[in-house]
């Protein structure tokens, strides 16, 4: 019961981030709804952005 209460935090905290992927992926189905060439364009941008999100970053860098 202890490795479910773990994971049922770790969903929650990171609930965010999951409806942002939710929303992505719902806006690429939509893409490839309406034409095939629009949903790959979109899938590759969603792809870049979540890349971006997941990046790490650099705090209290420079000069």
């Amino acid at each position: 019961m202890n490795k479910l209460k773990k994971v049922g935090v770790q969903l929650i905290a990171n609930i965010p981030f999951i409806l942002v992927l939710a929303g992505i992926a719902s806006i690429v189905y939509a893409c490839f709804l309406f034409t095939e060439i629009l949903g790959w364009a979109i899938l590759g941008l969603a792809l870049i952005i979540v890349a971006y999100m997941l990046s790490p970053t650099i705090k209290g860098g420079g000069d």
